[in-house]
């Protein structure tokens, strides 16, 4: 039976033809495929199906083959040793057990020694995984997974019964993710490469666990707990690379049921992860690609480090040692521009050693995994009051606005779009913890686009106020009938950019504020809700004092005062906006001597600073030809 890897061998067969590296995670997965599947070809020395025998011969040579193409490495010997002996074990049809054995180690092995990347950056998100399940797999799979459907009936060879116990046993979750993404040749089961990566992963997940029963889930549940050696399987990387079968060699029954356990519990494995360990060791992937020549894939687990890791931890360890923080954040984005250019392997390796130390610092200065009281009220208190701030000098002048032109009945258009924008902001958290898992880039992307569309209607309400302030201009709107003016469209336009400003905050701040309440344990958790407390109450405060005293300004100088207000919110937004996108790696940046301001959202890079530069001299020339157009009507 022809399944995997039918393309791969029909280009090792080739003569003559030479690679200068293997493909790692493929000749892992060629590794982990002889080890299941040889299984069906050999019984007792006999064979039992010839063309499973002859792929598994097949494969085996293909095995050393990519061995002896190996880079230099301190293992490279023994690694090419241990394929030689599994071609000769298959060559001899030898048992099973011993082939399968031979296999795990050779694996395993191979993923040490070169650093192939076998694990999910995220914990697999089932609620998604299913819904996927649904619309991908279930045709030929069954809605359970058992290969029932009626598609399946018809299809030769049929799909994976995920029910199977025995072959359950010997799958690792890796290799089911490798399937899942190349598929397997010459059946029905194709290739997933579109979906994303985190996609992948929740779905191997999934089908991973749909042959695990309760009992065994709850016997390996007691198994964990009891703090034997069986919990070293609660390592992640070994968890991904390691069979039902191998656990229970190496573990005895307590370990097939600790992986079942897992496999039907999975957020085990991450409930106790550190937002600062994924941040160390996706940095280190990051080098280890980067050396491996994947300049692309080295420069977005680069930013995957910052954004899933180090940016979770950062308002924590803001209140505990500002410059730290700076200080990361400031390297972290020197090594991005390190992986992006073609820079030697010694300058990134030394970048991310010295990444990688302060990081280390980081995790000393916050005390392990939670935050302490005070960390998680200042933390608390800051986040608030910073994104609020910035929603409520927009929506205040708003108000303002509104209050001062006598059009009191627009301010329910104006409630609807900051509470509309609330309201989106509980689903949104509802949906981050029951359906979606927000990553750091989607965040960053989120609030970039976010930012940048208020940064086109601030400027476009604060052009139209200026207009106001000239002598003509303001006649021919008194004239007009400010009922006129401001048509049903214009507080449609109003309460639209209620909503964007007010939901950027709220997006953001839920996230962060997820993130805190992972790191703190009851008191810190109690001071985290203290925090949101005390800055909602000092939020309250500030917008009244702003709404009170702006509206005591004479109408054509509160048109002008305001204004010049939302240019300058226009250039704020503009400045987080690019950094968001820049942050999610959409797009470059170039670093310059400049001072850092993050509440005017002036960042120093080439880029952001340049877009700043650009709406700074437009307003300039804006509020120019306005005094120029004064002068003859001032005559």
């Amino acid at each position: 039976m022809k399944r995997l890897f039918a393309t791969l061998l029909l280009v090792l067969a080739l003569p003559g033809f030479a690679l200068a590296s293997p493909d790692l995670p493929k000749l892992v997965q060629l590794i982990d495929y002889v080890g299941v599947d040889y299984l069906g070809a050999i019984q007792d020395g006999e064979i039992i199906s010839p063309a499973e025998y002859a792929e598994m011969r097949d494969f085996s040579v293909a095995i050393v083959e990519q061995t002896q193409q190996l880079p230099r490495h301190t293992n490279v010997a023994e690694i090419q040793a241990m394929a030689s002996q599994l071609a000769h074990m298959v060559e001899n049809r030898q048992a099973p057990d011993q082939v399968a054995a031979l296999s795990a180690k050779l694996r395993h092995s191979l993923i040490t020694s070169f650093n192939v990347i076998v694990t999910p950056r995220m914990a697999p998100n089932l609620p998604r995984a299913r819904q996927l399940f649904s619309e991908n797999c279930a045709s030929c799979h069954g809605l359970t997974g058992q290969a029932d459907s009626l598609q399946a009936r018809a299809m030769e060879p049929a799909p994976t019964d995920f029910t199977d116990a025995e072959r359950y046993s010997q799958r690792t979750l890796y290799g089911l993710y490798s399937t899942i993404t190349a598929g397997v040749a010459d059946t029905g089961m194709r290739g997933f490469a579109e979906l994303s990566e985190a996609d992948r992963w929740s779905l191997a997940f999934l089908v991973g666990q749909m042959a695990v029963d309760t009992t065994t889930a709850n016997a390996g549940k007691a198994a964990l707990a009891s703090k034997g050696a069986v919990s070293e399987l609660a390592d992640l990387k070994r968890f991904t690379i390691t069979t039902p079968y191998e656990a229970q060699l190496a573990y005895g029954e307590d370990g097939a049921a600790v992986m079942g356990y897992l496999r039907s519990q999975p957020e085990t494995l991450f409930a106790n992860a550190s937002p600062l360990d994924f941040a160390r060791s996706t940095l280190m992937e990051s080098r280890d690609a980067y050396r491996a020549g994947k300049q692309d894939e080295a420069y977005q687990l680069a930013v995957a480090a910052y954004l899933e890791g180090f940016e979770l931890v950062e308002h924590g360890l803001d209140s505990v040692d500002g410059e730290l923080r700076l200080s990361i954040e400031t390297e972290m984005t020197q090594y991005r521009n390190l992986v992006r250019g073609n820079n030697a392997i010694s300058l990134v390796d030394n970048k991310a050693a010295q990444v990688h130390g302060l990081l280390d610092l980081a995790a000393e200065r916050l005390s392990g995994n939670t935050l302490s009281t005070g960390a998680a009220f200042a933390s608390a208190f800051i986040i608030l009051l910073r994104e609020g701030l910035e929603a409520i000098l927009v929506v205040a002048a708003l108000a303002a606005f509104l209050i001062k032109t006598e059009r009191k009945d627009g301010m329910v258009y104006l409630h609807i779009g900051w509470a509309g924008a609330l309201v989106l902001g509980v689903f949104t958290w509802i949906a981050s913890v029951t359906l979606f898992n927000f990553s750091g880039a989607s965040r960053e992307i989120t609030e970039g686009i976010a930012a940048l569309v208020a940064m086109a209607v601030l400027f476009y309400v604060g052009f139209w106020m200026h207009s106001k302030t000239n002598a003509i201009q303001w006649k021919r709107f008194i004239d007009g009938s400010v009922q006129k003016a401001l048509s049903t469209g214009t507080l449609w336009g109003l309460a639209g950019l209620s909503f964007i400003a007010v939901y950027r905050e709220v997006f953001e701040t839920i996230l962060f504020y997820q993130a805190l309440w992972v790191q703190a344990n009851g008191p810190a958790q109690t001071m985290l809700l203290s925090g949101f407390g005390s800055a909602s109450v000092v939020l309250a405060l500030l917008s009244w004092l702003i709404l009170r005293y702006s509206t005591r300004l004479p109408l054509r100088q509160f048109f002008s005062a305001t204004s010049i207000f939302m240019f300058v919110l226009a250039i704020i937004f503009a400045g987080k906006g690019i950094a968001a996108l820049q942050e999610a790696g959409k797009l470059p940046i170039d670093p310059v001597s400049f001072p850092r301001i993050d509440l005017l959202g002036i960042y120093p890079n080439l880029q952001g600073l340049a877009v700043q530069a650009g709406l700074v001299l437009l307003a300039a020339f804006i509020l120019w030809s306005t005094n120029m157009r004064r002068r003859p009507a001032a005559a």
